[in-house]
């Protein structure tokens, strides 16, 4: 029971909407919270929906201190999630943001809207690509209007990051279909572009798995890639790959240590650091088994490599960072059930 005695800390929740658009949805109204407004933005096939956390206001000083510690670090390692979804993702949010808080021309005209509506779905997507499809996003304005929009605002756009707005490319972040070299025809960052799924095969297959009775997770916290011609690895750690973004993850962590709720808790972190300064799936293996029995507090936290359902191959964990409080009304409630 131990994620579900917890209640998600995000100010946002986002759900998916109907492509197909419906009646007019009421806000839902709860108690004293009728005049909170739910429904945050409605685009695409979308509906961005925030809720209050009324417990975070049951929490010591000490304990929001942490909450913060821990979401500040998860805060600092989302590049990481957008550059492992596709390898131009990060140039281009760059290159959309300026236009978007610079541009001082017309904006009220039907492409300016579509831009915006495009720049909303890749924020809400982290990429290019359709969280749920993993389709490709198609613009609703042109080649030349983007290219009038770059003129304007003095922004720079690499001309393959460009041309893959619009072009057929790397049309899908993961292709698992039969018959297809998954690996080669997926867009997602996890191998070099010119790698196919017979080299990754190969590759793993000759690598150390560990013992039977204790297998690691080989390759959850990597990158393949080809350097002079030979396969290698590139390890996700502070001295290593998204080196500069894990050191402020790291950062956030020592200082979640130092107000953890008990020992247990702050050995988990300790355990947690040391896997981000390393790489070493031996010690990422020790922090998991740490966290499941970490237990006793009110705060609980989700952060690091773990799915691994965005790499056709299964193989690659995609960073991620959750952080939940207890529902002290439900366990409440729950108690006078269980009496």
């Amino acid at each position: 029971m131990r994620i579900s005695q917890f209640l998600g800390v995000g100010l946002a929740l986002a759900l998916a909407w109907s492509c197909k658009q419906g009646p007019e949805v009421e806000k839902p109204v709860v108690g004293e919270e009728k005049d909170f407004e739910y429904v945050v933005d409605q685009f695409a096939d979308l509906r961005i929906l925030r809720y209050q956390v009324p417990g975070f206001d049951e929490l010591s000083l000490k304990e929001k201190k942490l909450v913060y510690y821990l979401t500040e670090a998860g805060l600092a390692g989302r590049d990481i999630m957008w550059a492992q979804n596709y390898r131009h993702n990060l140039d281009i949010r760059e290159a959309l943001e300026q236009i978007y808080t610079s541009f001082s021309g017309d904006k009220t005209t039907a492409d300016w809207k579509e831009f915006e509506v495009y720049l909303k779905r890749v924020w809400f997507s982290n990429g290019i690509h359709h969280h749920y499809s993993n389709d490709k996003l198609k613009p609703g304005f042109s080649e030349d209007y983007l290219n009038y929009l770059l003129k304007e605002t003095d922004t720079e756009l690499d001309s393959e990051a460009f041309a893959v707005i619009f072009n057929e490319a790397d049309a899908k972040k993961v292709n698992k279909k039969k018959g297809v070299d998954n690996v080669a025809a997926s867009a997602v960052n996890f191998y070099d572009p010119d790698i196919t799924d017979a080299e990754v095969d190969a590759f793993y297959a000759k690598m150390d798995k560990g013992s039977a009775e204790e297998p690691i997770e080989i390759g959850l916290n990597t990158k393949l890639v080809r350097e002079n011609g030979q396969l290698a690895e590139k390890v996700y750690k502070v001295d290593g790959m998204y080196g500069v973004a894990i050191a402020e993850v790291v950062k956030w962590l020592e200082k979640a240590v130092e107000v953890a709720e008990n020992v247990k808790q702050a050995n988990t972190l300790k355990l947690l650091i040391q896997y981000y300064q390393t790489g070493s799936l031996e010690t990422w293996d020790e922090y998991a088994i740490s966290w499941v029995n970490s237990t006793e507090g009110n705060i609980d936290w989700i952060n690091g490599f773990i799915e691994v359902y965005n790499d056709p191959k299964g193989y690659k964990g995609s960073y991620e960072s959750m952080i939940e409080i207890k529902d002290f009304e439900m366990s409440r409630q729950m108690a006078v059930l269980s009496e």
